[in-house]
């Protein structure tokens, strides 16, 4: 799951105000390790929270409960019953708090994460998910709760104040780790804005005019909530799956990426440090000279040795640097050769795998001609499924203007140039299984997206989405599904199933019920297969 930055926090809490405020905590269930649902009750009307370590979202999905922790039975024990007074984000941290009449549920979404209890009139700490303790401050039971030191908020800066924190590093490091936006907004407001995110100079003034009307120019955090239930139904499957599949070449690979990504921020940091002491010579020099064994440069907190010069301290974080990048380039050599083992033990497998039922087993689904997986919805709830669980940003969506079209998706996992072909069969099989075929039309036209234009808006049925911005069309596609069989049964569009087999017949939109024509095609092509379910509504005419 995706850490949430606090641009999206900023939006998810103006988004969840109207949800929760006023409304009852009827019941908690734990959905999984970290994991929360509070059943809220407002205006005879039920939507669930979801709470967790890394996230939080309104849903109205009820998840199962599948464990029970102290940690949850305490939850329970107070909040059960109370009525959510506020939610708010605390300055432009990874902060919420949500308020209840008699306590405080405190939920920090950076690092590892963590959710806070308190006592709400002297803010003194029930329970919390995992008891820690730094330098600055401690997380334990009957302890005041203390805010971590806060990050600079952008919003409340003069402009005089903004400008000095430009010149000396690239923007988007400024702006992702000094403001806190995130990398992947930091690289957005540059785009945005069109200057170079590696720039040190930048005209300060005009970034700072567009901080401060952030709002307005990222429009499409406003559906921050649905994004966020997405990525979350996504990770809970892809969780699951993982618990199943788990090997130990698995344990591994995340125990080296998490080496590396420390010693990584290692190399950065000791480099950092190393030109920082050349740059401020003279400041620590002083400071050397009065045998000061820690000094602060840019609210960066450095050790030194007050027994050698600024040249050889600076060559001492140079030289830590350096070992930190063999260490670097050893592991991924390490990670290479882990992937080879597991790439051939993958190949031995192979066979295994693809007598498994795959994901799309229980969607309409076939192979285009260039090799491309489309899959379609059969009804509203798997429509839902679909677009919800299994569009990626990659793909391509199908739809018709006519009520009661299935979604249907090329699948495009290898971000691959998707052929015209592809394109035109997927259309096809879009427009066959449309209720265009219930009301007789032989012709259709279908559309295509992105999944970006594709939204989730409040109030909509089961298997609706709302498609926003400009549309692709295939005008004109026939209306008609193709049954084949070879070594197995095939439908679909003419062109795919006729690659596969010469022993076919083609149905297309007509008054003949489905069983009647299943046995002619059984006798026609000398198969025992049911195909019925093949055709759409029930009914047809054989070509």
């Amino acid at each position: 799951m995706k850490e949430i930055n606090s641009l999206e926090i900023s939006f998810l809490v103006k988004n969840l105000e109207e949800g929760l405020v006023n409304s009852k905590i009827q019941k908690i269930k734990q959905i999984d390790e970290n994991i929360f649902s509070f059943e809220l009750y407002k205006q005879k009307k039920r939507k669930h929270l979801l709470i967790s370590d890394k996230t939080l979202f309104l849903t109205d999905k009820n998840f199962n409960s599948t464990k029970v922790t102290n940690f949850f039975q305490i939850l329970k024990k107070y909040l059960l019953n109370q009525i959510i007074q506020d939610i708010k984000q605390h300055e432009f941290d990874r902060i919420v708090e949500i308020e209840t009449k008699d306590y405080l549920l405190i939920l920090e979404l950076f690092g590892n994460g963590n959710i806070v209890l308190l006592d709400k009139p002297d803010r003194r700490i029930i329970t919390a998910l995992i008891m820690r303790s730094w330098k600055d401050r401690s997380i334990k039971q009957k302890l005041g709760y203390s805010y971590p030191p806060s990050r600079i908020n952008p919003f409340k800066l003069t402009l005089t104040e903004f400008e000095k924190y430009f010149g000396k590093r690239e923007v988007v490091k400024v702006l992702a780790v000094d403001f806190g936006f995130g990398g992947n907004i930091a690289r957005e407001i540059c785009k945005k804005i069109g200057i170079d995110e590696e720039l040190k100079e930048i005209d300060s003034s005009r970034l700072y005019g567009f901080i401060k009307k952030i709002k307005q120019e990222f429009k499409e955090l406003k559906s921050i909530n649905e994004q966020l239930e997405k990525d979350f139904e996504e990770s809970l499957t892809i969780t699951k799956e993982e618990k199943k599949t788990e090997t130990k070449s698995d344990r591994i690979r995340v125990a080296q990426e998490e080496a590396l990504k420390k010693l990584q921020e290692k190399e950065i940091q000791y480099r950092q440090i190393g030109k920082l002491l050349y740059e401020r010579y003279d400041e620590v020099k002083k400071q050397l000279d009065n045998k000061i064994k820690k000094i602060i440069i840019d609210d960066i907190t450095i050790e030194v040795n007050p027994r050698i010069s600024v040249q050889k301290n600076a060559e001492v974080y140079f030289e830590m640097a350096k070992k930190a990048k063999r260490k670097i380039e050893g592991l991924r050599r390490s990670m290479v050769e882990l992937e080879k083992k597991k790439f051939f033990k993958m190949k031995k497998e192979q066979s295994k795998q693809q007598n498994q039922k795959e994901w799309y087993g229980k969607f309409r689904w076939f192979i285009s001609s260039d090799g491309f997986l489309i899959v379609a919805g059969k009804d509203a709830q798997t429509n839902e499924q679909l677009i919800r669980k299994h569009m990626k940003e990659n793909d391509l969506v199908f739809h018709t203007d006519i009520t009661g079209s299935p979604f249907v998706l090329i699948k495009n996992p290898d971000k691959k140039e998707i052929p015209g072909q592809t394109i035109k069969e997927a259309a096809e099989f879009c427009g066959s299984y449309s209720k265009a075929w219930k009301i007789g039309i032989l012709a259709v036209d279908v559309y295509y997206i992105k999944p970006e234009q594709v939204k989730k808006e409040g109030g909509l049925p089961t298997g609706s989405f709302m498609i926003y911005g400009k549309r692709e069309w295939v005008r004109r596609i026939p209306v008609k599904i193709t049954i084949g069989v070879n070594d197995k049964v095939y439908y679909g569009p003419e062109d795919v199933v006729k690659r596969k087999t010469s022993n076919y017949v083609i149905i297309i939109p007509g008054d003949t019920p489905a069983h009647e024509i299943g046995k002619k095609i059984r006798q026609k092509l000398k198969i025992k297969d049911e195909v019925e379910r093949l055709i759409p509504y029930g009914r047809g005419t054989l070509t």
